[in-house]
């Protein structure tokens, strides 16, 4: 939701608008065979209302501008969800024809869960400034920095504040193709360190390195200490203390919260002594206008760790909704990533969006989540996938609304990995109605 809120900021607060007050209300609904995108294939339907509502000056050149979405599940009353979003920009225009420009953006969220599933609660503030700058006849130099500060307050481990820098270039050639390059740093430093404590002896605490955290659970919860010794094989550890009870050979766990956060029996992530993490990306996007109404883009991307610290769930997580960076974060892999898009402009004011994609993502733990083993190979996995979207514009007023977006789509995804909780497919509809006012 944040990407679509800094989408319509830069779309709107960069040139005059036909009126001070613009909003968007949109209703969609969809079915999903594996919602939660794991194993277990749990079937379920959810439905995201959003409302858009900005303030633009008619000559102005900054905006205003408040995104809020509450998500609703029919079979998981206990999962719904609201994020609400407000931000601002401010653009100036310089040079020859106004063709550079410096855009500024300020933008602030927060999500409010039910009580089940605080763990997904976060604020986050968001600044950033992009450059547009052309260097050499049509040649621009695009760069741009982002400060981003998010905090999860029941789960503080994984609080950060990340910075991100990128620049890069677009080229267009006479045969309507169009090529944009560009590379990205980002750096993520996390704001607390994790720590055990060892409950054999009083208030001892010892940092961890290259472990993993437990909810407790059947066969998980042990009393680990900082080097993973003296730990149990646990029966029960699913309440508040996530300790389990026996002796054996543990792996360093503790619980994340009580009782279960949330989150099935065995709830997981990594844990590292080093509070920060870096990551090295680089992305081309190539589009062909094929015809007056028809279009193809080809994009591949690569992800490269610098530093190999992403901290993020990688056991019995409960679901991907809403919510990537807790359960796959871009800092805890590496990845070759393509996609290709078909957009074709049809009669009666319809379009058509089509596409596929395939992504081969390594991670740094092992694919048993045990680290014990030195010969259990990294978790690897083979994703891919394709969409349909049709939609339709309907022109016309009524009351206080102007004109009508209906789309109907479809999108399949199969994840292939050597971690068994991670192998899945999934099939999803969805039917969505927007409008203005």
């Amino acid at each position: 939701m944040m990407r679509r809120m800094i989408i319509l900021l830069l779309l709107l607060g960069s040139s005059p608008a036909s009126a001070q007050w613009l909003g968007t209300v949109s209703i969609e609904s969809g079915y999903d065979d594996n919602m939660f995108h794991n194993y277990n294939a749990a079937a379920a339907a959810s439905t995201d209302f959003t409302l858009m509502y900005g303030f633009f000056p008619e000559e102005g050149n900054w905006a205003l501008n408040y995104s809020g979405v509450l998500t609703t599940f029919s079979q998981y009353a206990e999962r719904m969800y609201s994020t609400h979003t407000l931000g601002t920009s401010w653009t100036h225009q310089y040079g020859e024809n106004d063709v550079n420009n410096v855009t500024i953006l300020g933008v602030g969220s927060m999500r409010f869960d039910r009580e089940d599933y605080t763990l997904y609660d976060y604020t986050q503030m968001v600044g950033s400034v992009s450059l547009r700058q052309q260097v050499m006849g049509d040649l621009p130099v695009l760069a741009s920095y982002r400060a981003r500060y998010r905090s999860y307050p029941n789960f503080g481990e994984l609080s950060y504040l990340e910075h991100f820098a990128s620049i890069g270039t677009m080229l267009f050639f006479e045969s309507r193709t169009s090529v944009r390059l560009q590379a990205d740093l980002g750096f993520k430093n996390y704001i607390s360190s994790v720590t055990v404590v060892d409950p054999t002896s009083s208030g001892f605490t010892s940092p961890q390195t290259g472990l993993t955290v437990d909810g407790g659970g059947n066969g998980g919860g042990g009393n680990g200490n900082a080097g993973g010794g003296n730990g149990g094989s646990g029966s029960s550890g699913g309440g508040n203390s996530g300790i389990g009870n026996g002796a054996g050979n543990g792996s360093g766990r503790m619980a994340v919260g009580g009782p279960g956060g949330g989150m099935e029996s065995s709830v997981e992530y990594l844990v590292f002594e080093e509070p920060s993490t870096s990551q090295l990306s680089t992305w081309i996007n190539i589009g062909q206008g094929l015809t007056d109404g028809t279009g193809l883009s080809l994009r591949y991307l690569q992800r490269w760790n610098l530093t190999d610290r992403g901290r993020a769930f990688i056991g019995g997580a409960v679901d991907f909704i809403g919510e990537e960076e807790l359960f796959d974060d871009p800092y805890s892999y590496e990845s070759k990533e393509f996609t290709l898009t078909l957009t074709q402009v049809l009669p009666w004011t319809m379009k058509l969006r089509a596409g596929g994609y395939y992504l081969y993502k390594t991670y740094g733990y092992p694919s048993t989540l045990d680290y014990s083993d030195p010969s259990v190979p990294s978790r690897n996995d083979d994703r891919m996938g394709g969409w349909l979207t049709v939609s339709k514009a309907i022109g016309g007023n009524w009351l206080l609304f102007s004109g009508l977006d209906i789309s109907l789509g479809y999108v399949y995804l199969r994840n292939q990995s050597n971690t068994s909780y991670y192998d899945y497919s999934s099939n999803s509809v969805t039917l969505g109605i927007s409008t203005d006012f």
